[in-house]
């Protein structure tokens, strides 16, 4: 007697994974950066890249790569105010220098490229590093 199993359907959704591990590896990018300077916009670029993908990964446990993209862009703090409240793990400092990051990254590419005015004013803007490179190991989980 034959017998045939016809499988279902498998959905693997490997998205959120490979976000995570991406997000890590820009946190590690970002460790392993030696300035050649006084200064240097890139620790603040990688760092917050590394947020982004790690708000991503989370969203994207419940919803497509478009549909996340489409709604977040690159603004990684409103990723942030739209997870579940106990994924929400910031305090008040943390919180206030993690949109100041936000709006600079998405200020025309602010740590990418570079400012007169930021130049001019020392970076003043600018969040502190030590404090953004602790929001994004405590979100990453590192």
């Amino acid at each position: 007697m034959n017998q045939i199993l016809r499988a279902g359907v498998l959905k693997l959704n490997l998205s959120p994974d490979a976000f995570h591990r991406y997000a890590t590896h820009y946190l590690k990018c970002k460790r392993d950066f030696q300035c050649p300077d006084k200064f240097s916009p890139v620790p603040y670029f990688l760092l917050c890249r590394a947020i982004e993908l790690e708000m991503k990964a989370r969203h994207l446990k419940h919803a497509t790569q478009k549909q996340v993209k489409d709604k977040y862009r690159h603004k990684f703090a409103e990723a942030y105010d739209a997870l579940e409240p106990v994924e929400q793990i910031l305090n008040q400092e943390e919180e206030h220098t993690l949109r100041l990051a936000s709006d600079i990254y998405n200020d025309n590419k602010g740590f990418e490229y570079f400012s007169p005015i930021d130049a001019l004013t020392a970076y003043k803007r600018f969040p502190d590093l030590k404090l953004l490179d602790s929001i994004a190991s405590k979100l990453i989980g590192t």
